[in-house]
């Protein structure tokens, strides 16, 4: 989801788009005008419910019911839509198996198995863009935001590029002369965690790279926080025994506890220990160290902890995150556990940097799209 369009790729490497006002329309031809508003606070601009105005809004309780009666009668509220009127974006298949995708500053990434490749992306320009492979070795994951994009490329490391902005026909030469700096020897996965970048390599605890940034102001006249270069990787290991308080025994036994990085979304560590599972903040402030520290906001239940023994990702959101593993996905907030999905799916995404859509979870599957917004009832 980016600038009020939906991107979806097809099995064959085709890029598709779709105006979300059509889909707004479409929920309130299926339903009503009223389902229509829900899903616009909830899923379509998800970020109206962190806003004063919203909170004012439904402190009201003469509004805050009737608002909310949809939802009252049912754990679920949903609304299928067909919407095949899905328009081809790309002139080009996009090679190979794809493995992940991101999309910032009007450009598509998308990683698979025969590179990296990059393509422009703009609402107000709808004609098909051209397709250029940033690299042709297999990528397994690519991140980007405040200016830099990153991919994992297996053996060949972990590259990171500056990315470069505007639209139009020039935007091939300016990236066909774009250097690369090497952040780490190896990576199997990158993930953000705020500006900053952890690497996951060899071992089974990530490296943290801390990125060095600077304030830029963009034509559009906001300021943006540009990453201009970075710091050695930094080990984690011995920092989360320390901020889990382990026994010194515990730490010295064969160089650490034994514990399973389950994943990160944003700054969030998710740590499974035996039958527990750990949530650890890190920070990273100018000038001072990284930080670690418990995070007791989140409980996971020790009864859940085996259903997401195998996760394959961890997201952000700006109310908790999801962890997509081969038993379905799981939203965890400081309300609980909600099961999302009961079965593998094809991915899962959620859009932490974007503006609109902090709040809203995407899950792909084999012949649909899920987009999911949820609301506490109880706390209203």
């Amino acid at each position: 989801m980016y600038r009020e369009n939906l991107l979806l790729w097809d099995t064959t490497g085709q890029l598709f788009s779709i105006g979300l006002d059509r889909v707004r329309a479409e929920i309130e031809r299926v339903a009503d005008r009223h389902v229509r508003i829900l899903a616009d606070y909830l899923v379509l601009r998800s970020e109206i419910k962190s806003s004063s105005n919203y909170r004012d809004l439904v402190s009201i309780p003469s509004i805050r019911k009737p608002l909310f009666a949809p939802l009252r009668y049912t754990d679920d509220l949903v609304v299928e839509l067909e919407l095949p009127e899905l328009l081809p974006y790309l002139a080009e298949i996009v090679p190979g198996h794809l493995t992940d995708a991101t999309v910032y500053g009007n450009r598509v990434f998308a990683a698979t198995d025969a590179g990296l490749f990059e393509t422009q992306f703009n609402p107000n320009y709808p004609q098909s863009s051209e397709l250029w492979q940033v690299t042709d070795r297999p990528s397994t994951s690519v991140v980007a935001g405040n200016g830099q994009v990153a991919m994992s490329l297996g053996e060949y490391g972990l590259l990171a590029r500056e990315v470069s902005f505007g639209d139009g026909d020039s935007w091939i030469p300016a990236v066909s002369n774009a250097s690369f700096t090497s952040l780490a020897e190896y990576s199997r996965s990158v993930t953000r965690s705020s500006v900053h970048f952890l690497n996951y390599g060899e071992s089974e605890v990530p490296d943290f790279i801390r990125a060095i940034t600077r304030r830029e102001p963009r034509s559009n006249g906001f300021e943006e926080t540009v990453v201009t270069g970075f710091f050695e990787p930094a080990p984690l290991r011995e920092r989360i025994v320390d901020a889990m308080d382990w026994s010194v025994d515990e730490a010295r036994d064969l160089g650490g506890p034994d514990f399973e990085i389950v994943g990160n979304a944003n700054f969030k560590l998710l740590i499974r220990r035996e039958s527990e599972m750990h949530v650890l903040a890190m920070s990273a402030y100018h000038n001072r160290d990284i930080q670690l520290k418990a995070d007791r906001s989140i409980a996971l239940p020790a009864a859940h902890v085996d259903s997401i023994r195998h996760a394959l990702s961890t997201q952000s959101l700006r109310s908790g995150f999801i962890v997509e593993h081969l038993g379905g996905v799981h939203l965890l907030t400081d309300l609980g556990l909600l099961q999302l999905a009961d079965e593998l799916v094809v991915q899962a995404r959620t859009f932490p940097n974007s503006r609109r859509y902090v709040d809203t979870i995407a899950i792909t599957r084999d012949e649909s799209v899920d987009l999911i917004g949820f609301v506490d009832l109880d706390g209203l």
